[in-house]
């Protein structure tokens, strides 16, 4: 019985280890933070923007870069812009609402755009603020192009920081990154 939990004790010490080592050795994916920040538009009442801010805050962390740093040098920043704004000929009327959503991924300290994606969207509702607000709730953090403007952001972040790696490993002499928008 004694020889079973000594065994037993030394399979759990050599899993352990290897569980912290392979916790430890982060790749380069996954040491990207990116902070979401609050959408502003004065124009849009109630809590659709929280609502949006929300939605893209879990889009972020179902690609693994979620942060709650304010340092994060990678941001995604949305604007919203109404479109139109019509009521319907229907008895009671209705309010049809489009909006666009641009989301960029951007570097923060050197302010270039890494990566954007456009979100045209349309709702309904008995009055035209709440359509608006419908509209921009109809959002998902699963959306495919949520999806791939993260992707394609983490990618470019990625290659960034091999350039930096590549001239000295300092982020004081900057790399010419023109080459990853071509």
């Amino acid at each position: 019985m004694k020889k079973i939990k000594t065994l037993l004790l030394a399979v759990l010490v050599l899993i352990s280890g290897t569980i912290l080592k392979a916790q430890s050795e982060m790749t380069m994916e996954q040491m990207i933070p990116v902070r979401v920040m609050m959408p502003v538009n004065k124009d849009i009442k109630g809590d659709a923007l929280m609502t949006l801010y929300n939605r893209v805050n879990q889009a972020v962390t179902l690609n693994g870069l979620g942060s709650s740093t304010n340092e994060s040098r990678f941001l995604i920043v949305t604007s919203v812009t109404v479109l139109s704004k019509s009521a319907t000929a229907s008895i009671p009327p209705q309010f049809m609402a489009e909006i666009e959503v641009a989301f960029y991924f951007v570097d923060n300290i050197n302010k270039v755009i890494l990566s954007q994606e456009m979100i045209t969207k349309k709702g309904m509702d008995d009055n035209d603020d709440k359509a608006v607000a419908k509209a921009i709730k109809s959002i998902q953090a699963r959306d495919p192009k949520l999806k791939k403007l993260i992707n394609i952001g983490k990618k470019r972040a990625i290659e960034y920081y091999k350039a930096i790696e590549e001239t000295n490993g300092s982020e004081e002499s900057t790399p010419d990154v023109s080459w990853i928008f071509e």
